[in-house]
């Protein structure tokens, strides 16, 4: 599932590394210190997210440029335009299954989603890493009569329609024409 990028360093201890998986479906280990900004100045069209902290209708778990890279963690390194808004819905799942690489549908056997009580006492929505893993290593065109999995009410379908729907239809807006006249002054 991707390529994979492995130092000699990476055997001996799995919380010396970080781990980067890309949205192209690569895979990098890296060693040592580092920071966000590294990554995004060598990617500048890529945002780096943290992977355990997606949760539906909050803020993407956006890196800033100096925020250290963590050690046994993962992150995903995302394109920034697969995302009309920083917050993540199922629209912007959905958003990050659309790929021009065309493969095989997502198989993920699991509940993508894990309900959990957040500390205000609110039940959150988590994604699961591994479905998002799964969503950007794929990279295949969502198919539009299995979208269900993402859109479970008639108004998610709706929206999900709108933002990755039909790939033919040109937006234009509807403009009323405006016209000028000249006001004379007389002197």
């Amino acid at each position: 599932m991707g390529n994979v990028v492995v130092s000699s360093c990476f055997q001996q201890n799995p919380k010396s590394w970080v781990k980067l998986i890309y949205w192209e479906g690569t895979t990098r280990i890296l060693k040592g210190k580092h920071i966000a900004g590294e990554i995004m100045v060598e990617f500048p069209d890529k945002m780096v997210c943290h992977a355990d902290f997606f949760y539906i209708g909050h803020r993407l778990p956006v890196l800033a440029m100096d925020d250290e890279l963590m050690h046994g963690q993962t992150y995903f390194v995302l394109p920034i335009n697969r995302f009309a808004c920083k917050m993540l819905s199922a629209s912007s799942l959905s958003a990050l299954n659309s790929s021009p690489q065309k493969k095989s549908p997502v198989k993920f056997g699991k509940c993508p989603f894990e309900y959990m009580k957040g500390s205000n006492g609110k039940v959150l929505i988590k994604v699961m890493p591994e479905f998002i893993t799964s969503l950007i290593t794929r990279g295949k065109e969502i198919d539009s009569s299995n979208k269900s999995f993402l859109c479970s009410t008639p108004e998610l379908q709706k929206h999900f329609e709108q933002l990755v729907g039909c790939k033919e239809q040109i937006w234009s807006p509807k403009l009323e024409t405006i016209s000028e006249y000249k006001i004379g002054f007389s002197t």
